[in-house]
């Protein structure tokens, strides 16, 4: 394997564990929202809005991480 599809393949590893990190964060301060008692009203919002950031970042890492793999698919039946 040369040097670019082992770039590539490091890059859509690294993505791929980016969303998933991002995904497990994104869930665990929803849950956190869904405690009556954990957060009140008005700080609720703001943790509303990072879990809708942090899903949409989710999101794109997972999209690069295929993009990527698509990349090394190409290139491979390329050849």
């Amino acid at each position: 394997m040369d040097e670019q599809k082992r770039n590539w393949l490091g890059k859509a590893r690294d993505y791929k564990a980016y969303s998933l990190v991002l995904f497990a964060l994104s869930a665990f301060l929803y849950i956190g929202t869904l405690i009556p008692s954990a957060i009140d009203g008005t700080k609720r919002l703001l943790v509303l809005g990072a879990v809708f950031v942090l899903m949409l970042a989710s999101i794109f890492f997972s999209h690069r991480s295929n993009v990527y793999v698509r990349k090394l698919e190409d290139d491979e039946h390329a050849l």
